[in-house]
């Protein structure tokens, strides 16, 4: 699953009242320079609950593996995980994952289409966190989104409820499409991905080398699903309402630009 997934104080004092949408935007997924497939996600903050929620869809053609791809995760104020639901459906073959997390113990229920659910319990490593959620844990480190600096970290992968080490390096800050974004080298699960990450944790872009994959924040929800079926259904359920995907800063500099 395609992931970047990358709050702080000072962000805190500003979603005291209500909960609020912190980032929300479509991406464009490509490989090999085909258009592949899209995705949106949501990053947003309850006051109340103190609380951050995750939620993602990501949908692929057959090109891209004809892959449909929901995620559902929450994490405490501190962010450490709190639960999460995770489906996925590639091509007849579907999985669904709920997971729930207390007193460092991750407890999930597995269900594969075999019609045995499989159940797991497992220990956390102190300081582990839901993958989805790296930006923002980088974000809260003491050195934040510095050139030259490196986070290590153990998280919980969705996709599999299993844990794994993980190696973020941060790099220069870059120019892309007037946009300003740190160049982050990131190793999990084997696999390494650079990712563009703004100093307020927001990706606009993601590539992986190894697998000719590249995912683009775009200003407008078509511009990222042009061609590809959009279940408004399924992204109400997990929305709550179909997503403009205007909360990004790819968004708002089209809007600037226009103006």
């Amino acid at each position: 699953m395609v992931r970047w997934t990358l709050f702080l104080p000072i962000f805190l004092s500003c979603f005291q009242l209500r909960a609020e949408v912190l980032f929300e935007g479509y991406f464009k997924i490509s490989s090999g320079g085909a258009h592949v497939g899209y995705s949106v996600n949501r990053y947003e903050f309850d006051p109340k609950k103190k609380q951050f929620i995750a939620t993602s869809f990501l949908k692929t053609n057959e090109l891209g593996g004809n892959v449909a791809e929901s995620l559902k995760a929450i994490a405490d104020e501190k962010l450490a995980p709190v639960s999460y639901s995770y489906t996925t459906l590639v091509g007849k073959s579907a999985k669904a994952i709920d997971a729930n997390f207390k007193n460092q113990k991750m407890t999930a229920t597995i269900k594969d289409g075999s019609g045995k659910d499989k159940k797991i319990s497992k220990d956390l490593p102190k300081g582990s966190f839901l993958s989805t959620f790296l930006t923002y844990l980088i974000l809260k480190s003491k050195t934040g989104f510095k050139p030259d600096t490196k986070f290590e970290y153990k998280a919980i992968a969705e996709e599999d409820a299993e844990i794994y080490p993980g190696l973020a390096v941060v790099q220069k800050m870059e120019s892309i499409n007037s946009i300003q974004a740190y160049r982050v080298i990131n190793d999990f699960k084997e696999v390494k991905f650079i990712s563009y990450v703004t100093e307020k944790g927001e990706v606009i872009s993601t590539k992986s080398p190894s697998f000719s994959l590249q995912s683009e924040l775009v200003h407008q929800s078509t511009e990222a699903t042009l061609n590809l079926p959009v279940p408004t259904d399924t992204l109400t359920s997990l929305f709550g309402a179909v997503p403009l995907g205007q909360e990004n800063p790819v968004s708002k500099s089209y809007k600037e630009k226009g103006k």
